[in-house]
């Protein structure tokens, strides 16, 4: 009799086994997305995880596993392994008929575009015999975009530079020159709201003047970093000092362009198209140092000679150079290219070696060389 029941034991389990091993994935969805398409490096954000089981058989066992970059740091550190890559894994019950949603926080520290990809659930049988597994086709992307950083000290010499009182406003708005009424953004002012035209619409909107004068700004990043001693602080800082003051002029309304000596080749001229800064934060975000970056010099060259040539730079534009490679030659070629132009350096160098900077011999009235220390990590 014992032979019997233990006969039809192992029957009934062979026969649940072969079934769970068909159907136990049938009708298991996971799905991954962050809260936000983008966030500046050092903000937080979180990752959604929907696991659903729209068959009414259970997964008792159900691991759900996914990697990103290591540089996304996430609050709930169990079940996590890092290495190259951050992989997470997590443990389930998931009844019939049943959806679990999970937030994740997560602290984007650097930035770059991040995916949380390769997704893949595992279940196990009864007394963990044996488990099953299946890839997931699920992917979730943000970018992070280079941080906000403290550029008082560099509105403070455009101010001098531009001979202004009110740098933050950029000699743009006259609030006697009216010039019409368009929808209102995040990044307007409360006082600019105009009320009445706000009631009769239904939505906000806001006043707009004209400039007192069309200041331009043209933004020049450097990134290369080619010694025999890898400085990744600074390039990381370089990065964020340009990314900050283009979103601080383009906020401004100021027609801005921007160039870097990174993996594109892409020259932006000065306009106040603020669909650009899109463009520009989510190609600095892509941009890889492993990619390599053409020598800052030459470049500023080529497009002094072929780029401004066919398209002039106005003269009332702003020059911008963030280089942590200055040198007497790298001066030498800017002092040549800017001409009569008003510009700005900025160099970021590690705390202490400010001495290390030295402006360049002849160095021309309209040039200004601003050094920026950066903290050691």
């Amino acid at each position: 009799m014992i032979i019997v029941l233990l006969l039809g034991v192992l029957t009934v389990s062979a026969l649940w086994e072969l079934y769970y091993r068909h159907r136990w994935a049938q009708d298991v969805s996971v799905r991954l997305w962050f809260e936000t398409d983008a966030v500046y490096a050092g903000q937080e954000t979180k990752l959604y995880e929907v696991i659903e089981n729209r068959k009414h058989m259970p997964v008792p066992v159900l691991e759900v596993g996914f990697h990103t970059r290591r540089e996304l740091d996430f609050a709930d550190v169990e079940n996590t392994n890092v290495s190259d890559f951050l992989y997470k894994r997590d443990v389930f019950s998931v009844l019939g008929r049943q959806k679990i949603t999970r937030e994740i926080p997560v602290k984007c520290t650097k930035r770059g575009r991040y995916l949380a990809s390769d997704a893949d659930i595992t279940t196990h049988t009864l007394l963990y015999r044996k488990h099953y597994s299946r890839a997931v086709g699920t992917q979730a992307e943000i970018y992070v975009y280079p941080k906000m950083t403290d550029v008082s000290e560099i509105e403070t010499v455009c101010e001098r530079m531009l001979g202004t009182l009110q740098c933050a406003k950029r000699l743009y708005e006259n609030p006697f020159a009216f010039r019409t009424i368009r929808s209102y953004t995040a990044d307007d002012p409360m006082k600019t709201i105009n009320w009445k035209a706000s009631a009769k619409t239904g939505a906000l909107m806001v006043n707009t003047f004209d400039s007192v004068r069309s200041q331009k700004a043209m933004i020049f990043l450097d990134v290369e970093d080619t010694g025999i001693l890898k400085y990744e602080d600074l390039v990381e800082e370089s990065i964020a000092l340009a990314a900050t003051v283009m979103r601080r002029l383009l906020r401004q309304n100021i027609e801005t362009g921007f160039v870097f000596n990174g993996n594109s080749s892409a020259v932006f001229l000065p306009s106040n198209n603020k669909g650009n800064r899109i463009v520009l934060e989510r190609m600095l975000a892509e941009y890889d140092k492993e990619d390599g970056a053409e020598t800052f010099g030459p470049l500023v060259e080529r497009l002094f000679s072929d780029t401004f040539r066919k398209n002039p730079l106005s003269e009332d534009t702003l020059l911008v150079f963030v280089t942590k490679n200055w040198n007497d030659a790298l001066a030498a070629r800017v002092g040549a290219c800017v001409g009569e132009h008003k510009a700005l350096v900025v160099v970021p160098v590690l705390r202490g070696e400010r001495e290390s900077v030295r402006a360049f011999a002849n160095q021309k009235e309209n040039v200004h060389v601003l050094v920026r220390e950066v903290e050691r990590t």
